[in-house]
């Protein structure tokens, strides 16, 4: 299957973070330079293994939630672009990756992971995080589901809230 050519810099982000804290143990660095595994498992940090490893983990995600979700390939396009789902089939494609990244929780947005992701993808860069916490906040207020009627409303309102204010940081990639 054809890999997808460009995630928004959020699906990067948000995998990215969770490869880094749901992934196998790290290591410890040895004075020789080398190092030790923790928990029996060593674990590369080079940045072409972290590119491979979300790509895997990317595909596995998308591949299960478009299984649960009856999806179709061209349906679950809207992963990788800034569109509003339009299908209540797009919005629970959404709820399930937001879910899968442990961003929404029962119909929930959850402020506290998602700023835990945050740091790790703007850990370099004080002021994009100091943006990206404030639009996560914001998301925390505006992301809440009104309608308990509409089925997979959250990936709906998560969704529009970041595309809403991502841009004002460097939030989705350029095209």
């Amino acid at each position: 299957m054809k890999t997808f050519t460009s995630l928004s810099l959020f699906m990067t982000l948000f995998i990215v973070a969770k490869c880094d804290i749901t992934s196998e143990p790290t290591t410890t660095p040895q004075p020789s330079g080398g190092s030790t595994p923790t928990g029996g498992v060593t674990v590369s940090k080079s940045p072409e293994e972290i590119r491979h490893k979300i790509k895997e983990q990317v595909l596995a995600l998308t591949e299960s939630c478009k299984t649960s979700t009856k999806i179709t390939a061209e349906q679950a396009k809207i992963v990788s672009n800034q569109a509003i789902p339009k299908t209540e089939a797009e919005k629970c494609f959404l709820e399930c990756m937001y879910n899968g990244l442990n961003i929404t929780k029962d119909g929930k947005f959850i402020e506290i992971s998602a700023k835990g992701l945050a740091q790790h993808r703007f850990a370099n860069s004080p002021d994009e995080l100091t943006k990206a916490n404030n639009m996560i906040e914001t998301c925390t207020k505006e992301a809440i589901v009104k309608d308990a009627n509409e089925k997979c409303a959250i990936g709906r309102l998560v969704r529009e809230c970041f595309v809403k204010h991502g841009s004002k940081i460097n939030f989705f990639p350029k095209p």
